[in-house]
């Protein structure tokens, strides 16, 4: 489903971000792919930006071989402020003091649909949301709908439908649905 906002709605998408979303993949894919193909982002940008990547709460530092499954959770951040930050984050001085909780299981599987619940947060929700909104992202269809319904007057239409219209359909729905959100 498409949704078109005013451009002034694009910050309080954050809120989606951050709360949860999902993504289709490919099982068997390495991370540094998956943010690739599922998210849009070159390398470029992930060494740069990408700095906390927790698989399974667990932080990731090896992106080419940690592979993702069917039913993984991956959280996505910039740097974190402070001590705690510094140590979670990818590939640092500090990440023996985590050594206990990185991701251990670098097995690949076979290559198979997968679904990953996903979040992102701090500035890097602020950085890439308009272009992961535009990719395209699974949302569940209550949450979506309890998230729109504060914001009918920034909606400036939605599966061919006006605000009531499109609020009306996701009611009627269950389960994640696939939207695209432009603004203009």
């Amino acid at each position: 489903m498409e949704i078109s906002m005013i451009a002034e709605a694009a910050w309080g998408w954050n809120y989606i971000l951050q709360k949860g979303f999902a993504l289709d993949g490919v099982s068997g894919t390495s991370v540094r792919e998956f943010l690739h193909e599922g998210l849009g982002f070159d390398d470029g940008f992930i060494d740069s930006t990408v700095r906390t990547i927790f698989l399974n709460n667990s932080p990731v530092d090896d992106l080419d071989h940690t592979y993702i499954k069917n039913g993984d959770r991956m959280a996505l951040g910039s740097a974190m402020p402070g001590l705690v930050g510094i140590v979670m984050g990818r590939d640092n001085f500090y990440k023996s003091f985590r050594s206990g909780i990185e991701v251990k299981d670098h097995s690949r599987v076979d290559a198979a649909p997968a679904r990953l619940a996903m979040k992102v947060f701090s500035t890097l929700a602020v950085e890439s949301g308009r272009g992961l909104l535009a990719r395209g992202i699974l949302v569940d269809a209550a949450v979506l709908a309890e998230f729109l319904r504060g914001k009918k007057a920034q909606i400036v239409e939605a599966g061919g439908l006006d605000a009531d219209g499109f609020l009306a359909r996701l009611d009627s729905l269950s389960g994640d649905v696939a939207i695209r959100v432009t603004f203009a």
